[in-house]
């Protein structure tokens, strides 16, 4: 099982959209895909549950399954994540999340062996990840063998990009998760109309060079409708073939990167 965290402390960047865009690329590509949400806001787990709805009838709210929280008792977890279909399942967010923040450092690596006892069971496994520094973002980047990093081309984003990549050399450096590879920046939200947006990503990518993707999700409205289902599957218009084109685009581009 191949694991990738969306991360970046920032809220409002995308994590969640391109994390369930994903997740609906493996499956339609046939993968078995394991999708954790480790954000209290559980935008992640509401596509899931919603996806579970569809296809198994109901949104698995009385059954007992693994949840993120719980991940942090690492190999010792004994509830299984929820079916959503014949190829996905989730480990859903819960509010026990806020309590990682205080949890002592070597707890922050017991996601990944509680991942680890999950794997056989899948192919790929996508991470959503909270908008804050620190614990929960560690225990992400712990847990993933790739990191992808959305952004969008507004001050505060960027300006917090420095912040975000220091936790992740943190990460290789220090040994917790070596192995650990950087995908790229996603440039998300670009407005070509504005001038700002056209400037910003061109001097991220003349400082930053190939760290940034070369797939860029521009602002279009249909990828925010686009909740319960990915974007390629709302089609209805210019905007929306464009929107669609260019998030598959980008799914394509990671998991090659991924060899996935």
């Amino acid at each position: 099982m191949k694991t990738i965290a969306i991360a970046n402390q920032k809220g409002g960047v995308g994590k969640t959209t391109v994390a369930r865009n994903l997740a609906f690329f493996a499956i339609e590509r046939g993968l078995r895909v394991l999708c954790v949400d480790l954000d209290p806001q559980k935008n992640f787990s509401k596509t899931l549950r919603s996806l579970r709805e569809r296809t198994v009838g109901d949104q698995g709210d009385e059954l007992q399954s693994l949840t993120g929280s719980a991940l942090f008792d690492g190999d010792a977890i004994e509830l299984q994540p929820l079916p959503c279909g014949e190829s996905a399942a989730l480990v859903a967010a819960d509010r026990e999340l806020v309590d990682v923040a205080s949890r002592p450092l070597e707890d922050l690596h017991a996601p990944r062996a509680a991942l680890a006892k999950l794997a056989k069971d899948f192919d790929v496994c996508i991470i959503d990840t909270a908008p804050t520094l620190g614990n929960p973002l560690y225990a992400a980047l712990i847990a993933a063998d790739f990191v992808v990093c959305p952004c969008t081309m507004d001050q505060d984003a960027i300006d917090g990009l420095g912040d975000l990549f220091e936790d992740i050399a943190r990460v290789q450096q220090l040994e917790w998760n070596a192995d650990l590879v950087t995908l790229g920046l996603l440039a998300n939200r670009v407005n070509t109309r504005r001038a700002f947006d056209r400037n910003a990503l061109e001097q991220l990518r003349d400082e930053l060079g190939e760290v940034v993707m070369e797939g860029v999700l521009y602002d279009r409205a249909a990828t925010q409708y686009a909740k319960d289902r990915p974007v390629w599957r709302v089609q209805s218009g210019e905007s929306q073939i464009l929107a669609a084109r260019e998030m598959k685009a980008v799914c394509s581009q990671i998991f090659d990167k991924a060899a996935i």
